[in-house]
């Protein structure tokens, strides 16, 4: 196994000087804790008891030795389940790789000079791997696929929400995301991953699916729901609200466009709109066979396509992660081993993702 971390060709030895590891921005679509349900002791499998709505089951009482006429057909407890892979990160480094670089100078001295532990290079390391645990998590929590061919094996260790909501037809009772017509978006945009969208076809793209959800999941309180959106939908609804070259905008658009202020906590109707960034990448990387049923349109004007703008609407707790841990990014620890003089980066946990009820989850996707 390769090091973790490996200095770039071209880097070169200047003697002790000052210097600061500049960190690349990791960006994670969602805190995992706050919008969906996660179920902290599952370490194999575990069941879900689902019970349905019950209604029409009043009547008139008509006496004390009359029957109640109204006899519903009652209800039946369903059962699903979350099943859970084990899942690790095993990654080791050697003090050697970087002996003729500047960073040498942050090492120890003496015996204990191979041992990064407390060094600025093995805090980037923690950094680098907390960071990645936690993009990993929720990409596949929407992405993952285990029959997947992808060249990427960090895709197959579990199934996740896009391959079972299409298994379970959740959405319209169709393996598919609701098609909306973009009328002022081309169609290589809908089907091109980070192309640019008008934001009147964000807005149309928001309004059909919240007014087309199921009536259980419009009753659910704003405060409970979420909105996951590919970042340019998200981009194009907030630059419709801050329109300032337009008929009708407004003062306050123009002072939002320059502060930005609201950016990180849109809403629609109420419902915080959640931006999607590792879905870009997943739907980058997945390809031929490996494209998500859910996404696959059919009535694209130029014939059956992958769309790669849309958006699911659901109740926070009808998303499910199963885990035997609360938060899989804490289980992770560097040790120092002196038989080998390696730097090595353990963390254990298992994972897996589900969904509840058909009718606690809408989702619309662009087509032109």
């Amino acid at each position: 196994m390769g090091n973790i971390a490996q200095h770039q060709v071209g880097m070169t030895y200047a003697g002790s000087y000052a210097s600061k590891i500049l960190l690349e921005p990791m960006f994670r679509s969602d805190d995992i804790m706050r919008n969906y349900t996660v179920y902290p002791n599952v370490k194999f499998k575990q069941n879900l008891m689902m019970a349905p709505k019950l209604s029409g089951i009043t009547a008139l009482n008509t006496g004390c030795t009359t029957d109640n006429t109204c006899d519903p057909a009652g209800f039946s407890i369903e059962q699903k389940t979350i099943e859970v892979s084990n899942v690790s990160v095993k990654q080791v480094q050697c003090w050697k790789e970087f002996q003729d670089q500047f960073l040498v100078e942050s090492y120890k001295a003496g015996i204990n000079m191979p041992d990064l532990t407390g060094t600025q290079l093995a805090d980037v390391i923690l950094n680098r791997v907390r960071h990645g645990i936690q993009s990993d998590v929720v990409r596949n929590m929407w992405a993952g696929n285990t029959a997947a061919a992808v060249a990427d094996c960090t895709y197959t260790w579990a199934d996740g929400l896009w391959k079972k909501l299409s298994a379970g037809n959740a959405i319209n009772g169709t393996t598919r995301l609701r098609e909306v017509t973009a009328t002022s978006t081309s169609e290589t945009n809908c089907k091109t991953v980070g192309a640019a969208i008008a934001g009147s076809d964000a807005i149309t793209l928001l309004t059909e699916v919240f007014d087309t959800a199921p009536s259980e999941l419009q009753q659910i309180p704003a405060s409970e729901k979420r909105m996951f959106v590919t970042p340019n939908i998200y981009n194009a609804y907030y630059g419709a609200l801050t329109a300032v070259s337009v008929n009708g905008a407004v003062d306050y658009g123009h002072s939002e466009a320059q502060s930005g202020v609201n950016y990180a906590r849109l809403r629609f109707r109420g419902v915080e709109l959640i931006p999607m960034y590792e879905w870009d990448v997943a739907l980058t990387a997945l390809t031929g066979a490996d494209l998500p049923p859910l996404f696959t349109m059919p009535n694209f004007s130029g014939g059956a396509g992958n769309a790669t703008q849309g958006c699911i609407y659901a109740a926070s707790d009808n998303l499910i992660i199963g885990s035997n841990v609360n938060d899989p990014d804490t289980q992770l620890k560097m040790f120092y081993d002196e038989v080998s003089e390696n730097m090595y980066i353990r963390s254990n946990f298992t994972m897996g993702y589900q969904y509840g009820w058909n009718s606690l989850v809408n989702g619309g996707a662009l087509i032109a």
